[in-house]
């Protein structure tokens, strides 16, 4: 066995009953996949699964796990028993013009929460489609725009349909609703512990699939569980994600809270974000460096919020830099930004994208992404404003001239893409949430926590040398902060 710190022997230590369910607290960088590695193999002879988030961590939990342990997602479970049936009419996700065509319905903001009605159903435990899975967003747009509100339950409900059955040709098998099939068919994994990574990130119909093995079925004993997961990395609440950490009791709960990642001056400033806009009490411990290199402004990553703002910091790098972006520049949709310069400048013929063809105008887009509180379709239209006609040119370069991950000097990501990954060196941009209001730390009451959560992801990222954007406003939080937790110095000292 590896050396181990005593939270993880601790760990590692604790045997399981059928049906029982552990919870280990894991901050960034605690070594929680070593834990879980050191576990499996203490227990040779109980059959793992290991669910991953997504597949480039199955696959890299496949070559670190012992031979008794199976890494799967629960797309690749769900695929193989039903979804292979839709392989031929898998598509990524609707958009509202498709779905505009296909229920024939006046505006697109009724396909839009048509879409979103359903979306949540599937990603819900639920059996059914009912009025609870109307997004909040709906009902408050259709008051405040003093409108009936459509049957958006009828309407997804025929969008289902229309899905399942290929009737329409725009309509195809999205990856949650083969998932949703999966789950509604209760079936029962051959496992005698399942280790659900990444928990706080989990949707419900993922936990309702993995909870219902933990329950007794005729002969064979209920798999235990444990659950692994930072409640403060929950970064996926738009895509229905819901923190199983917290929404589950477990028999016990264990933590890890010593990060090898970085040290503690990073640890500092994570612990004041959670601290002050999460209610957190535990703080990380980060790991003394011995020699410190310093900041390389030749290779560093950058981490924003949206595509757009790495577009803007894109713009002022590729002439004189080398550039690249994390996963490859074909997955930040740069080109959406020459599609919403054509329609800026209203020439329909010169868009490709059906989506942002559909709309009248500019002025209907960016009016339409404020409605619906598109975060970064807003961001896009702001740099289409800023940049004008020199938008196609700057893209065209960026796309050209961007180098691949291991030969690029810096790398620019966004925060969603930077979960799980480290780099010596980081620099945040500013287009996060803001978290100073009028010289104070900003009330975190009425924001969702997501965002709060966004800033510790990216910050955790940096193993040596963390710094902000200029006209960001966490160095202020960090001054007003220390400012405030100074010890006061007595009088005559």
């Amino acid at each position: 066995m590896i050396q181990i710190t005593q939270e993880q022997k601790k760990i590692v230590g604790h045997d399981l009953l059928p049906g029982e369910i552990l919870k280990i607290m894991a901050f960034a960088g605690t070594g929680k996949t070593t834990t879980l590695v050191e576990y499996t193999k203490k227990r040779p002879h109980l059959r793992f699964l290991y669910i991953a988030f997504n597949k480039s961590v199955q696959v890299e939990a496949a070559q670190k796990f012992p031979g008794n342990v199976t890494a799967r997602t629960t797309h690749s479970l769900a695929f193989q028993a039903k979804g292979f049936k839709y392989r031929d009419r898998l598509v990524k996700g609707f958009r509202a013009s498709q779905v505009l065509a296909a229920l024939k319905l006046d505006k697109y903001e009724d396909a839009k929460y048509t879409m979103d009605t359903l979306h949540n159903y599937l990603a819900s435990a639920d059996p059914k489609i009912s009025s609870a899975h109307i997004p909040a967003m709906a009902r408050g747009f259709y008051k405040k725009n003093k409108r009936s509100m459509p049957a958006l339950v009828d309407h997804a409900n025929y969008l289902g349909r229309k899905m399942c059955d290929g009737s329409c040709d725009g309509i195809g098998m999205i990856h949650d609703g083969y998932l949703k099939l999966y789950q509604l068919s209760n079936p029962r994994l051959p496992y005698d512990c399942i280790l659900l990574d990444e928990a706080q990130d989990i949707t419900p119909v993922t936990a309702s699939l993995v909870f219902a093995q933990a329950r007794p079925l005729g002969t064979r004993n209920p798999a235990a569980i444990i659950l692994v997961g930072d409640g403060h990395q929950q970064i996926y609440g738009f895509r229905g994600a819901k923190d199983t950490l917290k929404s589950f009791s477990a028999a016990r709960t264990l933590h890890l809270t010593q990060s090898f990642r970085f040290d503690n001056n990073v640890a500092r400033v994570a612990n004041m974000v959670l601290e002050t806009f999460k209610q957190e009490s535990r703080r990380i411990r980060g790991t003394p460096v011995l020699v410190k290199p310093p900041w390389d402004p030749e290779h560093h990553t950058i981490i924003a919020r949206t595509n757009a703002t790495l577009f803007d910091r894109a713009v002022r790098l590729y002439k004189g830099h080398r550039i690249g972006f994390v996963g490859g520049a074909g997955s930040y949709r740069l080109d959406i930004l020459k599609d919403v310069y054509s329609l800026y400048k209203e020439d329909h013929a010169g868009i490709r994208d059906p989506y942002i063809k559909s709309f009248a105008g500019f002025g209907s887009l960016k009016s339409y992404a404020r409605t619906v509180e598109d975060f970064e379709l807003s961001s896009v239209c702001k740099m289409v404003e800023k940049y004008t006609g020199s938008i196609p040119t700057h893209v065209d370069n960026i796309m050209a001239r961007a180098e691949e991950q291991d030969t690029a000097g810096i790398l620019l990501t966004t925060a969603h893409k930077s979960k799980g990954l480290e780099w010596a060196n980081v620099l945040l941009m500013a287009d996060f949430h803001p978290l100073m209001k009028e010289g104070k730390p900003m009330d975190p009451e009425g924001v969702d926590p997501d965002e709060f959560n966004l800033i510790y992801v990216a910050m955790t990222r940096a193993m040596v040398n963390l710094r902000f954007d200029r006209e960001s406003d966490i160095p202020e939080f960090i001054r007003v902060r220390q400012k405030k937790h100074r010890p006061e110095k007595h009088k005559g000292s």
